[in-house]
């Protein structure tokens, strides 16, 4: 189930994980000892988080649709360019008019399928498109027409945006 939660809504998620015994709600809990335990526990959740949403899988985030955000650009060659909107971490998905169906995506700037881009009988077709990321910029092999869909993991702050599934991997 998807989930969007404020930061005292998933502060709370982390706190039933963490402090499983201190469920009640008719008390509190005090250290006297200067350690600042709300704060530490804000602090590794921000930390999990952020990991999640650069490292996690794909299918525990909640991507959002960012296609009205975007406007392509097309290259001479007939490739073509999208910036993408502040804030947006990981390409989840990008399908273009034209296009037979989703393309394959790669941050992989070194790797086979991003390297096949550099020349005009390699790069990717209708048939089979391809999507480089490189930091805010995703370069689309070929830019065949509009783009109906583009999909992307974007951090929006004091939104969590991820699927309940997730929350298994907190650990104290």
């Amino acid at each position: 189930m998807k989930l969007i939660l404020s930061e005292s809504q998933l502060l709370h998620e982390w706190q039933l994980r963490f402090f499983p015994e201190n469920t009640a709600a008719d008390y509190t809990m005090e250290r006297i000892d200067g350690i600042d335990a709300e704060n530490i526990l804000k602090a590794r959740m921000e930390d999990w988080y952020r990991q999640l949403l650069h490292n996690g899988r794909m299918d525990m985030l909640n991507p959002i649709e960012i296609a009205d955000k975007c406007k392509v650009t097309v290259t001479p060659e007939g490739n073509g360019y999208v910036t993408l909107p502040e804030g947006t971490l990981r390409v989840a998905g990008i399908e273009m008019e034209g296009w037979s169906g989703a393309a394959v995506i790669t941050a992989d700037l070194t790797g086979r399928i991003a390297r096949l881009q550099q020349s005009p009988y390699t790069q990717g077709t209708a048939e089979s498109p391809v999507a480089v990321v490189s930091g805010n910029r995703i370069d689309l092999y070929p830019a065949a027409g509009k783009l109906l869909s583009l999909t992307a993991v974007v951090d929006v702050p004091g939104v969590y945006a991820l699927d309940s599934a997730a929350l298994a991997t907190i650990t104290p």
